[in-house]
C-alpha cells in the first residue's frame, strides 16, 4: 500500500488555486460558436444548445477553464476561417489563383524541349512534333516506326537521297533523321538563333553515343557523310555562288562581300551543330582510322561543292594578297585560296 503524505508546500498551492479563482473573469468574449464560460463549479462550462463540447479532454478544474478562454479568443479567427473556406464554392474559394492561371495560360501547358522556342514558328518539329521524339533520341528507342512518322519524313521539304531507308531501321535513327532535315531547313531559313533546338542537340548527341557504344561507331559516321554529301543545302549554296562569281559585279568588294556573308555564315552555324552533334566520333573513333574529323569533313565537301570552281580562283578579290574584309579573309583561309 501506498501512504500519500500531505506535501508541505499544499497550502501554498491551495492559496494560489483560490487566488484564480477570485480573481477569473465572470465571462470571456470569442467567437459565437466557441463561447465558453468560466467558472468555478466543477461542471463543465455551458455552451449552446445542441452543441458538443470539444475541448472535453482539457478538464474540468481550473486549468481546463482557462486553456478554454485562450483557445476562444486566439483561435477564434482561424477557426472561422477555415469554417467559411470549407462553406464556399470550390469555384470562388481559389479565386485568386484562378485568376492568375487565367491571365497566364501557358503555365498550364507542360514544358517540352520546344515549347519555349518561337523563332521556328513555321517549322514542322514546331507544328507537329512527333510525341516521344526527345524520348526516342535519348532512350536511343529501336522500335519499329510508324506510318504517320516515316510518311512526314518522306514528304519533308528537305528530304535527301537515302533519308526515308535510314529512317525505317527504327524509330530512334526517325527521329536522329528528322532532326537532320530541320537542320537543313532553318539554317536556310532563319538567319539568327540556334538552328535546331539545345535540347533536341543533346538529345541527337546522346542518341550517337549510344550507338557508337554499341559498336555502331563506322555506321554513325557513314550517316554523316552520307547526309554531307546528298544534302541539298550544299547543292543551294553552289548555285548562289556560281551565280555571284558569274555577275559583272564580283569584283567589288561589296558586292561580293554581302553576297558571300549569306552563304558563309549559314555554313558556320551548320558545321559548329553538326560538330556538337556526332563530337563524340572525334575522340573515339577517327583518329584509330585515320579519317577526318567532323569539321574538317564538312569544310572538304563544302569546298569541293561549292568553291572548286575556277571561276572562284580568278576573281580579283580572291586572288589579292592583300585583303582587308574580315569575311573574305577567313573564306580564302579555310579553302585554300592564296
Amino acid at each position: 500500500r501506498l501512504c500519500l503524505k500531505p506535501s508541505p508546500c499544499w497550502p501554498r498551492a491551495q492559496f494560489c488555486k483560490n487566488a484564480l479563482r477570485q480573481h477569473a473573469p465572470a465571462k470571456m468574449a470569442g467567437p459565437s460558436d466557441l463561447m465558453f464560460e468560466t467558472s468555478v463549479s466543477n461542471d463543465i462550462p455551458e455552451q449552446k444548445s445542441g452543441s458538443v463540447d470539444r475541448c472535453a479532454g482539457l478538464g474540468k478544474e481550473t486549468g481546463g477553464h482557462l486553456a478554454r478562454s485562450a483557445l476562444g479568443l486566439a483561435g477564434s479567427s482561424t477557426i472561422n476561417h477555415a469554417i467559411a473556406m470549407q462553406a464556399m464554392p470550390r469555384g470562388t474559394a481559389k479565386g485568386g489563383k484562378q485568376h492568375s492561371e487565367d491571365v497566364s495560360p501557358r503555365r498550364r501547358v507542360p514544358l517540352t524541349p520546344r515549347s519555349n522556342v518561337d523563332k521556328n514558328s513555321d517549322a514542322m518539329l514546331s507544328l507537329s512534333e512527333p510525341r516521344g521524339m526527345w524520348f526516342g533520341l535519348l532512350l536511343n528507342d529501336m522500335s519499329p516506326v510508324s506510318e504517320d512518322d516515316l510518311t512526314r519524313v518522306s514528304t519533308h521539304r528537305w528530304n535527301y537521297q537515302g533519308a526515308t531507308e535510314l529512317a525505317r531501321q527504327g524509330r530512334g535513327i526517325c527521329f536522329f533523321v528528322w532532326c537532320l532535315l530541320e537542320l537543313q531547313r532553318n539554317v536556310q531559313l532563319d538567319e539568327e538563333g540556334d538552328i535546331l533546338d539545345r535540347q533536341l542537340v543533346e538529345a541527337c548527341k546522346a542518341f550517337v553515343r549510344c550507338q557508337c557504344r554499341e559498336g555502331r561507331m563506322g555506321e554513325m559516321y557513314q550517316v554523316l557523310s552520307h547526309f554531307i554529301s546528298n544534302s541539298l543545302v550544299f547543292y543551294e549554296w553552289d548555285r548562289f555562288v556560281k551565280t555571284i562569281f558569274e555577275d559583272p559585279r564580283s569584283n567589288q568588294e561589296k558586292f561580293l562581300v554581302t553576297h558571300l556573308e549569306q552563304v558563309w555564315g549559314r555554313y558556320c552555324r551548320l558545321k559548329a551543330v553538326l560538330e556538337n552533334i556526332f563530337d563524340y566520333l572525334d575522340s573515339r573513333f577517327v583518329w584509330q582510322h585515320r579519317l577526318p574529323k567532323v569539321g574538317e569533313l564538312v569544310r572538304q565537301h563544302m569546298k569541293r561543292r561549292c568553291f572548286s570552281s575556277d571561276l572562284i580562283a580568278k576573281n580579283d578579290l580572291i586572288a589579292s594578297p592583300s585583303i582587308r574584309d574580315e569575311t573574305l579573309k577567313q573564306v580564302k583561309f579555310a579553302f585554300d585560296f592564296g
